[in-house]
C-alpha cells in the first residue's frame, strides 16, 4: 500500500527567496534551470557542469565552488542560513541525508532527490501563463514523463494565444455587457469555438478578429 502523504499542488511566488541547491551535476543542473527564472539560485559543489557555468555566466545563478564531504556541519547551516528550499542533490546519498537533517533542523522547506522529502518538484508544462505541473509523488518518474509527452500533445502554444485573448476579451466585455452570467456565456462561446482556434494558426489578430465577431453576433441577438 502506498504511504498516505498530504501533499498539495500549490502555485508560489518565489520572488527574491533564496534557493540552495547542493551538487552540480546533471540533477543540479535540471534544478537549477527549472528555478534559475523565479528565485534567487545558489549551486553548491566542488565542480559544475558547463550549462551551470553558462547560467552562471548569464546572471542567472550564484555558483558556490565548496569541497561538500569535507565541509564542516557549521559551514553547511551558514550556506542554508536564510532559505526558503534546499535541495540536496549530490551523488552521495549519505551527505544529502546529512544536508537534510541540517535544513530540517531550522524547519526549512526540502525537495529530496532519492527520497521523499516535504517538497516535491513536479514535470512542468508551460505554455505562456498556463502552467501544468505533474507527479507521482516519486513513485514513478517514468509515468510522469510519459504523461507530460501525452498532455504536451494536446495542450499547443495557441493556448497561451487564447489565454491572451480572453484576458483582452474579459476586459472588453466589462465595459460593453453588464450581467457577469453573459459574459461568462460569450467567453465559453469563443473557448469552444473552432474557428477560432484554427485562427490562431493564421496569427493572433485573425483568431481576435473572429472572436470580436462572435461578441457582436452575440450582442445584436441580445439587443433584438
Amino acid at each position: 500500500m502506498a504511504e498516505k502523504t498530504n501533499f498539495l499542488p500549490l502555485m508560489l511566488d518565489l520572488s527574491d527567496r533564496k534557493i540552495v541547491i547542493f551538487g552540480g551535476g546533471s540533477v543540479g543542473e535540471r534544478k537549477a534551470e527549472l528555478f534559475c527564472g523565479c528565485a534567487d539560485t545558489i549551486v553548491v559543489s566542488l565542480d559544475f557542469s558547463e550549462r551551470l557555468k553558462e547560467l552562471e555566466a548569464s546572471g542567472q545563478i550564484c555558483l558556490s565552488r565548496l569541497d561538500l564531504e569535507a565541509t564542516e556541519d557549521s559551514k553547511l547551516r551558514e550556506i542554508i542560513s536564510g532559505a526558503f528550499l534546499v535541495i540536496p542533490a549530490t551523488s552521495s546519498s549519505d551527505l544529502n541525508r546529512k544536508i537534510a537533517d541540517i535544513a530540517g533542523e531550522s524547519d526549512i522547506l526540502i525537495n529530496q532527490v532519492d527520497t521523499l522529502g516535504n517538497v516535491v518538484i513536479p514535470s512542468v508544462i508551460k505554455r505562456g501563463d498556463l502552467v501544468i505541473g505533474i507527479s507521482t509523488l516519486g513513485h514513478s518518474p517514468a509515468v510522469s514523463k510519459y504523461t507530460r509527452k501525452q498532455i504536451e500533445s494536446v495542450i499547443t502554444p495557441a493556448y497561451s494565444d487564447m489565454i491572451r485573448l480572453q484576458d483582452e476579451l474579459r476586459s472588453y466585455l466589462k465595459q460593453h455587457v453588464a450581467e457577469q452570467r453573459q459574459r461568462k456565456t460569450i467567453l465559453w462561446k469563443i473557448l469552444e469555438s473552432e474557428a477560432v482556434w484554427n485562427g490562431f494558426s493564421e496569427s493572433y489578430e485573425k483568431a481576435a478578429e473572429i472572436a470580436y465577431a462572435i461578441i457582436s453576433g452575440y450582442l445584436e441577438n441580445f439587443d433584438r
